[in-house]
């Protein structure tokens, strides 16, 4: 029997809970959480790793899923990213080194708790900061999937979104006028 998607997220996120490292979860499943459910066969999460705290994720995922040791240790020190697969199902989960700028770090201290993803407690990514990470990844690889998610997100959370950082961070990024025509048209 294979391995539920769920289940593999809980396996990971009680890893990180367990081993007090920081992380938080973006991308679709962070789009999922605030809007719109959609498919997806990974996950991403950001993550404050260094060579002792990859060390002991590597012993409480390394029986479960394939982890390259080496690629992880290559990502902390040049704050890059790096995988891991769950044996039985394949699922993936890209790990993504916090990184140091204003936006990044300002996304990490906005995280919120949520229970998404079963019973385990989970941090994810903010709504209006999904939008933006979202919003930027569109601008480097356009990308009708991100603008899907940040519609289901504007439809779900409209009443509930602090327009005033989106709109600032946006501007401060090049994508305001992304932003607001989304907005406009949900």
């Amino acid at each position: 029997m294979v391995t539920s998607q769920t289940t593999v997220i809980e396996m990971v996120i009680s890893a990180l809970n367990e081993e007090n490292i920081p992380y938080m979860i973006v991308g679709s499943m962070a789009a999922s959480a605030h809007g719109e459910i959609r498919d997806t066969h990974d996950m991403d999460m950001v993550v404050v790793l260094d060579t002792d705290s990859v060390h002991r994720l590597a012993k409480r995922l390394g029986e479960e899923f394939y982890f390259d040791l080496e690629s992880a240790e290559g990502a902390v020190r040049n704050a890059d990213m790096f995988n891991v697969i769950h044996y039985d199902s394949s699922f993936k989960i890209d790990f993504w080194l916090l990184k140091s700028d204003e936006l990044s770090q300002m996304q990490f201290s906005r995280r919120q708790e949520s229970t998404a993803w079963g019973k385990t407690r989970a941090f994810v990514e903010s709504a209006e900061d999904t939008i933006l990470s979202k919003l930027l990844w569109n601008k480097i690889s356009p990308s009708e999937r991100q603008l899907k998610d940040i519609a289901g997100i504007l439809k779900i959370r409209k009443d509930r979104l602090d327009y005033t950082y989106m709109k600032e961070w946006a501007a401060k990024r090049g994508v305001l006028d992304t932003l607001e025509r989304l907005i406009e048209e949900n």
